[in-house]
Protein backbone atom coordinates (compact mmCIF):
# COMPACT_ATOMS: atom_id res chain seq x y z
CA UNK A 1 0.00 0.00 0.00
CA UNK A 2 1.78 3.38 -1.45
CA UNK A 3 2.27 6.10 1.44
CA UNK A 4 0.93 9.51 0.74
CA UNK A 5 4.28 11.92 0.19
CA UNK A 6 5.10 14.30 3.21
CA UNK A 7 3.61 17.47 3.22
CA UNK A 8 5.72 20.10 0.69
CA UNK A 9 7.57 16.97 -1.13
CA UNK A 10 6.34 17.26 -4.14
CA UNK A 11 6.68 20.86 -4.70
CA UNK A 12 10.52 20.58 -3.17
CA UNK A 13 10.52 18.01 -6.04
CA UNK A 14 9.13 20.32 -8.56
CA UNK A 15 11.71 22.57 -7.80
CA UNK A 16 14.55 20.46 -8.09
CA UNK A 17 13.55 19.72 -11.41
CA UNK A 18 13.26 22.94 -12.50
CA UNK A 19 16.53 24.29 -11.06
CA UNK A 20 18.71 21.40 -12.53
CA UNK A 21 16.91 22.31 -16.08
CA UNK A 22 17.90 25.96 -15.15
CA UNK A 23 21.55 24.61 -14.81
CA UNK A 24 21.60 22.63 -17.42
CA UNK A 25 20.31 25.49 -20.17
CA UNK A 26 22.57 27.99 -18.43
CA UNK A 27 25.37 25.22 -19.05
CA UNK A 28 24.48 24.59 -22.64
CA UNK A 29 24.30 28.21 -23.12
CA UNK A 30 27.89 29.20 -21.42
CA UNK A 31 29.49 26.27 -24.04
CA UNK A 32 27.68 27.70 -27.11
CA UNK A 33 28.88 31.29 -26.10
CA UNK A 34 32.46 29.74 -25.87
CA UNK A 35 32.31 28.11 -28.87
CA UNK A 36 31.13 31.29 -30.61
CA UNK A 37 33.57 33.30 -28.62
CA UNK A 38 36.04 30.68 -29.93
CA UNK A 39 35.51 30.33 -33.11
CA UNK A 40 35.72 33.80 -33.34
CA UNK A 41 39.13 34.46 -32.10
CA UNK A 42 40.40 31.98 -34.45
CA UNK A 43 38.72 33.66 -37.06
CA UNK A 44 40.31 37.00 -36.06
CA UNK A 45 43.10 35.53 -35.70
CA UNK A 46 44.03 33.47 -38.66
CA UNK A 47 42.12 35.80 -41.64
CA UNK A 48 42.29 39.42 -39.96
CA UNK A 49 45.33 39.79 -37.57
CA UNK A 50 49.14 40.47 -38.66
CA UNK A 51 49.85 37.11 -36.11
CA UNK A 52 50.10 34.81 -39.34
CA UNK A 53 50.66 37.39 -41.63
CA UNK A 54 52.59 36.50 -45.11
CA UNK A 55 56.63 36.87 -44.26
CA UNK A 56 58.49 35.54 -46.82
CA UNK A 57 57.54 33.34 -50.01
CA UNK A 58 60.26 30.08 -49.75
CA UNK A 59 61.40 28.34 -53.72
CA UNK A 60 61.97 25.03 -54.13
CA UNK A 61 63.03 23.15 -57.59
CA UNK A 62 64.77 26.31 -58.73
CA UNK A 63 67.56 25.43 -61.12
CA UNK A 64 67.72 26.98 -64.01
CA UNK A 65 65.52 30.29 -62.54
CA UNK A 66 66.97 32.08 -59.20
CA UNK A 67 64.52 31.89 -56.46
CA UNK A 68 64.07 35.69 -56.60
CA UNK A 69 62.84 35.05 -60.39
CA UNK A 70 59.94 32.94 -59.31
CA UNK A 71 59.46 35.33 -56.37
CA UNK A 72 58.99 38.34 -58.84
CA UNK A 73 56.41 35.90 -60.70
CA UNK A 74 54.63 34.93 -58.42
CA UNK A 75 54.06 38.54 -57.02
CA UNK A 76 52.78 37.58 -53.49
CA UNK A 77 51.93 40.12 -51.53
CA UNK A 78 53.42 40.28 -48.03
CA UNK A 79 51.25 41.38 -44.98
CA UNK A 80 48.20 39.40 -46.04
CA UNK A 81 46.96 36.45 -43.81
CA UNK A 82 48.64 33.01 -45.39
CA UNK A 83 45.10 31.36 -45.49
CA UNK A 84 43.81 34.45 -47.10
CA UNK A 85 46.28 33.98 -50.47
CA UNK A 86 44.69 32.60 -53.76
CA UNK A 87 47.16 29.62 -54.38
CA UNK A 88 45.76 28.85 -57.25
CA UNK A 89 46.58 32.49 -58.70
CA UNK A 90 50.06 32.36 -57.36
CA UNK A 91 50.98 28.62 -59.16
CA UNK A 92 49.32 30.88 -62.22
CA UNK A 93 51.11 33.21 -62.54
CA UNK A 94 54.22 31.18 -61.74
CA UNK A 95 53.32 29.08 -64.97
CA UNK A 96 54.03 32.17 -67.01
CA UNK A 97 57.68 31.31 -66.99
CA UNK A 98 58.91 29.76 -69.81
CA UNK A 99 61.55 27.15 -68.01
CA UNK A 100 58.38 26.29 -65.56
CA UNK A 101 56.52 22.91 -66.46
CA UNK A 102 54.52 22.71 -62.85
CA UNK A 103 54.01 24.79 -59.67
CA UNK A 104 52.66 23.69 -56.44
CA UNK A 105 51.79 26.39 -53.84
CA UNK A 106 51.35 25.48 -50.61
CA UNK A 107 51.51 28.02 -47.23
CA UNK A 108 53.09 27.06 -43.51
CA UNK A 109 52.39 29.18 -40.71
CA UNK A 110 52.73 31.20 -39.00
CA UNK A 111 53.85 33.12 -42.18
CA UNK A 112 55.22 31.50 -45.36
CA UNK A 113 53.94 30.39 -49.17
CA UNK A 114 55.83 27.75 -50.75
CA UNK A 115 56.18 27.96 -53.89
CA UNK A 116 57.26 24.07 -55.29
CA UNK A 117 58.52 24.66 -58.54
CA UNK A 118 58.85 21.82 -61.54
CA UNK A 119 61.04 23.11 -64.02
CA UNK A 120 61.30 21.62 -67.71
CA UNK A 121 63.79 19.01 -68.78
CA UNK A 122 66.66 19.78 -71.59
CA UNK A 123 65.36 17.10 -74.13
CA UNK A 124 67.37 18.37 -77.42
CA UNK A 125 68.39 21.52 -78.82
CA UNK A 126 66.99 23.36 -82.07
CA UNK A 127 70.11 24.95 -83.86
CA UNK A 128 69.44 28.32 -85.84
CA UNK A 129 70.97 31.31 -86.61
CA UNK A 130 72.77 33.16 -83.72
CA UNK A 131 70.96 30.90 -81.41
CA UNK A 132 70.00 27.20 -79.68
CA UNK A 133 67.04 26.87 -78.48
CA UNK A 134 66.18 24.75 -75.74
CA UNK A 135 63.43 22.15 -76.24
CA UNK A 136 61.74 19.78 -73.95
CA UNK A 137 59.98 16.16 -73.90
CA UNK A 138 56.61 17.52 -74.79
CA UNK A 139 58.40 20.67 -77.72
CA UNK A 140 58.45 23.11 -75.49
CA UNK A 141 61.33 25.90 -75.99
CA UNK A 142 62.07 27.07 -73.03
CA UNK A 143 65.49 28.52 -73.12
CA UNK A 144 67.79 29.56 -75.46
CA UNK A 145 72.02 30.07 -75.78
CA UNK A 146 74.50 31.16 -77.95
CA UNK A 147 76.21 27.84 -78.50
CA UNK A 148 75.37 24.30 -78.38
CA UNK A 149 75.44 22.15 -75.07
CA UNK A 150 77.87 18.60 -75.12
CA UNK A 151 75.92 15.25 -75.55
CA UNK A 152 72.73 16.86 -76.49
CA UNK A 153 71.40 16.32 -79.67
CA UNK A 154 71.25 18.79 -82.12
CA UNK A 155 68.28 19.23 -84.35
CA UNK A 156 68.88 21.48 -87.79
CA UNK A 157 65.13 22.56 -88.69
CA UNK A 158 64.29 25.80 -90.35
CA UNK A 159 61.37 27.41 -88.25
CA UNK A 160 59.63 24.33 -86.73
CA UNK A 161 56.06 24.88 -85.66
CA UNK A 162 54.58 23.67 -82.27
CA UNK A 163 53.31 20.23 -84.13
CA UNK A 164 56.67 19.72 -85.75
CA UNK A 165 58.53 20.22 -82.20
CA UNK A 166 56.89 18.04 -80.90
CA UNK A 167 57.13 15.46 -83.33
CA UNK A 168 61.20 15.95 -82.86
CA UNK A 169 60.55 15.00 -79.64
CA UNK A 170 58.42 11.67 -79.87
CA UNK A 171 61.41 10.88 -82.01
CA UNK A 172 64.69 11.71 -79.49
CA UNK A 173 62.52 9.92 -76.50
CA UNK A 174 62.31 6.84 -78.88
CA UNK A 175 65.76 6.62 -80.10
CA UNK A 176 67.10 3.52 -79.54
CA UNK A 177 70.15 3.42 -76.70
CA UNK A 178 72.54 1.92 -79.00
CA UNK A 179 72.36 4.67 -81.14
CA UNK A 180 71.50 7.70 -78.70
CA UNK A 181 74.84 8.89 -78.14
CA UNK A 182 76.12 8.66 -81.86
CA UNK A 183 73.50 10.52 -83.46
CA UNK A 184 74.56 13.69 -85.84
CA UNK A 185 73.17 15.74 -88.42
CA UNK A 186 69.94 15.94 -87.01
CA UNK A 187 67.21 17.25 -89.59
CA UNK A 188 63.78 17.63 -89.70
CA UNK A 189 62.47 19.51 -92.70
CA UNK A 190 58.72 18.80 -91.93
CA UNK A 191 57.07 16.72 -89.89
CA UNK A 192 57.34 13.25 -92.69
CA UNK A 193 60.86 14.29 -93.20
CA UNK A 194 62.62 13.15 -89.96
CA UNK A 195 66.50 11.74 -90.13
CA UNK A 196 69.69 11.88 -89.03
CA UNK A 197 73.15 10.23 -89.34
CA UNK A 198 75.76 8.46 -86.83
CA UNK A 199 79.04 9.13 -86.16
CA UNK A 200 80.50 6.69 -88.41
CA UNK A 201 78.15 8.13 -91.69
CA UNK A 202 75.43 5.69 -91.41
CA UNK A 203 72.01 7.51 -92.23
CA UNK A 204 68.93 6.84 -90.59
CA UNK A 205 65.62 7.96 -92.39
CA UNK A 206 62.69 8.40 -89.54
CA UNK A 207 59.92 9.56 -91.27
CA UNK A 208 57.27 11.29 -89.26
CA UNK A 209 56.66 10.42 -85.32
CA UNK A 210 54.30 7.63 -85.91
CA UNK A 211 55.04 4.50 -84.97
CA UNK A 212 58.24 5.82 -83.05
CA UNK A 213 58.29 3.29 -80.57
CA UNK A 214 57.93 0.23 -83.61
CA UNK A 215 60.18 2.06 -85.42
CA UNK A 216 62.92 2.00 -82.67
CA UNK A 217 62.63 -1.49 -82.42
CA UNK A 218 63.12 -2.17 -85.99
CA UNK A 219 65.95 0.26 -86.30
CA UNK A 220 68.13 -1.45 -83.48
CA UNK A 221 67.58 -4.85 -84.72
CA UNK A 222 68.28 -3.35 -88.48
CA UNK A 223 71.66 -2.31 -86.55
CA UNK A 224 72.88 -5.81 -87.01
CA UNK A 225 72.92 -5.60 -90.74
CA UNK A 226 76.00 -3.88 -92.22
CA UNK A 227 74.46 -0.69 -94.42
CA UNK A 228 74.26 2.55 -95.17
CA UNK A 229 71.15 3.66 -94.60
CA UNK A 230 68.70 2.58 -92.70
CA UNK A 231 64.49 3.24 -93.86
CA UNK A 232 62.11 2.75 -90.92
CA UNK A 233 59.80 4.89 -92.03
CA UNK A 234 57.75 2.43 -92.91
CA UNK A 235 58.62 0.19 -90.33
CA UNK A 236 56.86 -2.81 -91.03
CA UNK A 237 58.57 -2.82 -94.60
CA UNK A 238 62.11 -1.19 -93.42
CA UNK A 239 65.01 -0.86 -96.03
CA UNK A 240 68.56 -1.31 -95.91
CA UNK A 241 70.89 0.34 -98.17
CA UNK A 242 74.75 -0.03 -98.77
Amino acid sequence: MSQPLPPGAFARALKDKRERQRRRRLWTAGIASGLVLTIGVLIYLFWFSPVFATREVQVTGAKLLTADEVRTAADVELGVPVLRQDGDAIAERVRTLPEVRDVSVVTALPGSVIVNVEERTLLYQLVGSGSVQWVDAEGVVFGSSPQASDGVIQVSSSDPNDRLRADIATVVTHLPDAVRGDVVEFTAPSVDRISFKLTDGRQVIWGSAEESELKSEVLAALLSVEASVYDVSAPRSPITKK
